[in-house]
């Protein structure tokens, strides 16, 4: 089922228009010299050629063509852009989020909960070389569920006894490109039967279920009724002994969205990208008033930051497929610059560098059914970062970034003042 929905997904973005490159269109771009991380491996020393937004070729030898602007890779890594796999835009901030994103380098959002306005923006998005690309998934919770209680537009709920084909074709046919349930006992919320309804309901449309869990029992729930991936991982406890197999088993994937979870369960005054010099200097005002925002006191009383690294640790032991996403903008996280944390944490929850790369770039595009995007490679869009150092010795090194493309042409980066 996975296979065909990932068959599904890809034509439908096969077929999204380009970008309008105006005077970047003809230009050959030649990255000299760069050590190369196409999305699972470093490749040193290479040559990648790049045209009319996309990759061409890939390789030690290539010969530059005459009138190419080459950029000098000496010291550097030149990587897929990068993916938050859980990210939200609101109402009114949308625009500036997916710009901010992309100052930080990345390229696609997946928002795992989409409004109107997101989903006018998501086909702005696709033709503007000045955002992030979107994806957005139509939520399904109850009435009086979360996230009901944080206002807006209103939300179509999905009460007993309701048609659930006919509830889940309702938001595809709204522009959903996936499918968010809210497994929430905070609030009224879904009952495993109806999560289950749900998941064959949006698999007849080839479509992929992602659910919201806050609990360790709420996660094996939601696993045992099919859905495809966990929009996060749990922070209550730490994972139980045949947790990380029975996810395997299941075939799930898991956006542990960390940096929220830090955020939520942390005691220090002093945030991580206050001691980010090549980051704090880049921070816009959107990006300042999310990082200084607090969860209440009482959101992370049960909640350990450890107990969540350890349930990414044991699931990548496991084999699972582990993604990055911030579930920003939750209070002390910020769209684009929270990647890089999310990064940091994934590493110090067992993963390589590498390995936390590929979950921001390849595992990402692949999951979702991107086939155009998350590697690079000869024939793939030419959306790019290019970071001074190793990120694949220190995972830090994201940080500090040369350069942003989106199809092939660079994005202006905010001047470090």
């Amino acid at each position: 089922m996975r296979a065909l929905i990932a068959a599904v997904l890809i034509a439908g973005i096969l077929l999204l228009p380009l970008a309008n490159f105006s005077q970047e269109r003809n230009v050959i771009l030649a990255f000299r010299n760069v050590d190369v991380f196409d999305g699972s491996r470093m490749v040193r020393q290479s040559t990648v050629l790049v045209s009319g937004g996309m990759i061409r070729a890939v390789g030690r030898d290539l010969q530059i063509p005459a009138g190419a602007q080459v950029i000098n890779g000496d010291g550097k890594t030149l990587l897929p852009g990068f993916f938050d796999a859980h990210t939200h835009l609101g109402e009114s901030k949308g625009e500036q989020f997916l710009k901010d994103a992309l100052d930080f380098g990345v390229t696609t959002e997946l928002e795992m909960w989409g409004s109107p306005p997101s989903l006018a923006l998501r086909k702005r998005a696709d033709e503007d070389v000045g955002m992030a690309d979107l994806r957005t998934a139509a939520g399904v919770t109850v009435p009086k569920g979360h996230p009901t209680q944080m206002g807006g537009s209103p939300i179509p709920t999905l009460s007993p006894g309701a048609d659930v084909q006919a509830f889940v074709d309702a938001r595809i046919a709204e522009g959903s490109d996936y499918i968010k349930i809210i497994y929430e006992h905070a609030y009224p919320t879904v009952t495993k039967q109806q999560i289950e309804e749900v998941v064959a309901a949006a698999h007849r449309r080839n479509k992929l279920v992602v659910i919201h869990i806050s609990n360790q029992s709420d996660a094996c729930d939601a696993i045992e009724a099919g859905v495809d991936g966990l929009a996060h991982i749990f922070a209550d406890s730490p994972p139980q002994s045949d947790f990380a197999g029975f996810a395997a088993r299941h075939h799930v994937f898991v956006i542990a969205t960390l940096a929220t979870i830090e955020s939520l369960t942390s005691t220090s005054n002093k945030p991580w990208w206050q001691d980010s010099p090549t980051l704090t200097p880049r921070l816009t005002p959107s990006m300042r008033s999310s990082l200084e925002r607090k969860f209440p006191a009482s959101f992370g009383e049960k909640m350990k930051l450890a107990n969540a690294l350890a349930a990414v640790g044991a699931l990548h032991q496991a084999g699972v497929v582990i993604l990055a996403g911030t579930d920003v903008p939750a209070p002390g996280t910020a769209h684009g610059l929270s990647l890089h944390r999310e990064l940091e944490l994934l590493v110090r929850s067992g993963l390589t560098p590498a390995e936390a790369l590929t979950a921001a770039t390849f595992a990402p595009a692949r999951a979702f059914g991107f086939l155009d995007r998350g590697r690079i490679a000869e024939g793939l869009r030419a959306d790019l970062v290019l970071v001074n150092g190793d990120p694949t010795v220190n995972i830090t090194a994201t940080r500090d970034i040369a350069g942003v493309w989106k199809l092939g042409t660079q994005h202006p980066l905010p001047v470090i003042k």
